[in-house]
């Protein structure tokens, strides 16, 4: 029982550290493209748990208020909804809809981060210096 107990515990512990920092990056490189304006943003549930804390990030209940879409299931969206730039949450939803403009994910216990130039300039949105080497 104890073994649960202290396993429960650390996997927590591991768990909300990876929120805290997914939390940071997301307020930290999202507002680069929107200028370091606050952003509303529509999520899945995975996400929201995440940024449900964010000081420069609102979350949004309707896409249609929403600057952008943040998580990886976004195939079902009404269709005023559809010219919404979506960042992703998993690199199977980076790779297999190419409507995405970026995403962040885990691989091998390792932050990514990915981002899609042609995808930016349709959106008009404005990829910072720093993060150009994450895109392809």
């Amino acid at each position: 029982m104890k073994k649960i107990v202290i396993s429960w515990i650390f996997l927590v512990t591991l768990l909300s550290s990876n929120w805290d920092y997914e939390l940071k990056l997301y307020e930290k490189v999202l507002p680069m493209f929107f200028n370091n304006i606050s952003i509303n943003a529509f999520v899945d549930k995975k996400t929201e748990e995440i940024l449900s804390n964010s000081k420069k990030i609102t979350l949004v209940h309707n896409c249609k208020n929403a600057d952008i879409l943040i998580g990886n299931s976004f195939e079902n969206i009404i269709n005023d909804c559809k010219d919404k730039p979506i960042f992703g949450t998993t690199y199977r939803s980076f790779k297999k809809n190419l409507n995405y403009f970026g995403a962040f994910y885990w691989r091998k216990g390792r932050p990514q981060i990915r981002f899609r130039l042609d995808i930016i300039e349709k959106h008009k949105l404005s990829l910072p210096q720093s993060l150009r080497k994450y895109a392809k």
